[in-house]
């Protein structure tokens, strides 16, 4: 049967130009010609001052948390949804994460839990734009300000998304991307952190360069730093996907309201839908089976994938996880974790592949709910 994947790039000519030029030019005193332009142009779209490329998205989180001086003894409440490299960036410097409940609807942090989670120890709150949808910035932003809280934008996901206007990650202290493989735009890997703040920006730039301070003495380091720079054949490859990103939010629209159309009224599964005054970059298809519906979620990914139907399940709450676990309730997040799914959205989905995606996983729900009678 035909492989009907999870996720999967758009690549052009464009890309394959980028890609060739980087490997036979990009070298030695040109080895960051493509990093620059890659910065350049992302903090001219997304409309922050400063940004600075990565190797990975997690490597910007952990940036974004060191450029803030957290540290141990701090708490940082964080949206519980997400993949566990957020609450992993915070872990890095030693600081507590407080978890906290996401709205049922976007699966973006409760702005209303914040406020009861503050502590004397809170520094700062990290949200999640999860799925390319946009959390509620608006209230996030206004507890940030009143408990002089710092705010860390998780956007990993959310290349493309847009809040009233204002690119996500471009709203909080400092934001953090990804172009990871499954993501709208992709470099195999890759990251971004951006920032208005030219402080935040410095400190970032130099954790993030080994702490490299060549005004005392050439490759001299003052501090424990890292290396997380991006290479410059990954930043061509990121570079002329940004330079497409408005092709490939349209074609995850496409995707997006043809699953729309054929899920909007099914008894079995709930599709997530982006909220007033975000536009999102449609980049995943996520939802629950529905209340009531007994069956088992697991099993229904491990049939769709014995079709060669691409399923993933929702990412389990972090607050259960090992090194993070915490007594306070938080449902909607626990819900997701046993009845979320992911659905493929691979820029090359078809109309007749999104067709069969669903329909075969009506099939598989109706014959496992049958066998329970």
């Amino acid at each position: 049967m035909k492989k009907i994947p999870l996720a999967g790039p758009s690549i052009t000519q464009k890309e394959i130009d980028y890609v060739h030029d980087a490997v036979v030019n990009g070298w030695y005193e040109t080895y960051d010609m493509h990093i620059k332009k890659l910065e350049k142009a992302f903090a001219e779209y997304v409309g922050s001052k400063y940004a600075i490329a990565t190797y990975c998205g997690t490597h910007a989180l952990h940036l974004a948390a060191l450029a803030l001086g957290l540290g141990p003894g701090d708490e940082v409440i964080v949206a519980d949804q997400s993949y566990i490299a957020t609450a992993h960036a915070l872990s890095y410097v030693g600081a507590k994460c407080v978890f906290a409940d996401v709205v049922p609807d976007t699966l973006c942090i409760d702005s209303r839990q914040i406020e009861v989670l503050i502590t004397p120890r809170t520094k700062a709150v990290m949200v999640v734009h999860f799925g390319g949808f946009a959390c509620d910035m608006d209230a996030v932003m206004d507890i940030a300000r009143r408990h002089r809280l710092a705010v860390i934008e998780d956007a990993c996901q959310s290349v493309g998304t847009f809040y009233h206007g204002i690119h996500t990650g471009a709203i909080g202290d400092i934001g953090t991307f990804s172009f990871q493989g499954s993501k709208i735009a992709v470099g195999g890997e890759g990251g971004m952190l951006v920032t208005n703040d030219e402080a935040l920006y410095q400190r970032a730039k130099h954790y993030g360069t080994f702490c490299r301070n060549d005004g005392i003495q050439y490759l001299w380091s003052d501090d424990v730093g890292y290396n997380y720079r991006i290479s410059n054949v990954t930043a061509a490859l990121i570079l002329a996907q940004i330079e497409r990103i408005d092709q490939l939010v349209a074609n995850k629209k496409r995707i997006f309201e043809s699953y729309w159309e054929k899920l909007r009224d099914n008894p079995y599964f709930e599709m997530l839908l982006p909220p007033a005054g975000c536009e999102p970059n449609y980049g995943y298809v996520l939802g629950c089976l529905r209340d009531g519906v007994n069956a088992n979620r697991d099993e229904l990914v491990r049939r769709m994938l014995d079709m060669n139907v691409h399923f993933r399940p929702g990412y389990p709450s972090m607050h259960r996880m090992p090194p993070y676990e915490q007594t306070h309730a938080v449902p909607n997040s626990d819900r997701y974790d046993r009845r979320g799914l992911v659905l493929p959205t691979a820029h090359s989905l078809e109309e007749e592949d999104i067709a069969r995606v669903c329909g075969e996983m009506n099939r598989v729900i109706e014959e496992m709910l049958k066998g329970k009678r």
